[in-house]
């Protein structure tokens, strides 16, 4: 569904506002990141950073127009990392507390059919442990 224009400005405006406060940022990925997850690291960082995701293309204008307005700014780094499903933390504090508080609240996902595993997925020869299936064949499928 697509954003309404007042939407669209209201987010120009919050996001230039957040490049000009602050001076340092993560930029992370949220892939297989739930909304209750979300809320909790929300919940978490609260009066120690803000949180922003957006549409990649409306991130990429913002920021092309607020280095426009500020040249040679180191944001300027910032712009070919702009990619996937992620999001900007913004803070003032130490940013090994905010990094720790992020990572405390990574949990493991679930394996789920035609997603790329984050990490190399190895199975070594031998029994699966799956049981008999199909009249006596074990088999251990990883897609």
């Amino acid at each position: 569904m697509p954003l309404s224009k007042a939407r669209k400005v209201e987010y120009m405006e919050r996001l230039t506002g957040l490049f000009n406060e602050y001076d340092r940022l993560f930029i992370v990925t949220v892939d297989n990141v739930g909304s209750k997850q979300m809320a909790n690291i929300r919940a978490a960082l609260r009066g120690q950073a803000e949180i922003i995701m957006g549409k990649n293309t409306m991130m990429r204008l913002i920021l092309k127009k607020f280095l426009e307005a500020n040249p040679g700014h180191p944001y300027e780094q910032l712009m070919s990392q702009i990619k996937g499903n992620m999001g900007f933390v913004f803070t003032k504090g130490d940013l090994i507390e905010i990094r720790d508080l992020l990572v405390e609240n990574v949990v493991p996902a679930p394996a789920r059919a035609g997603a790329i595993a984050p990490v190399s997925v190895f199975c070594p020869a031998g029994p699966t442990g799956c049981g008999c299936v199909n009249g006596g064949v074990t088999a251990a499928h990883v897609v």
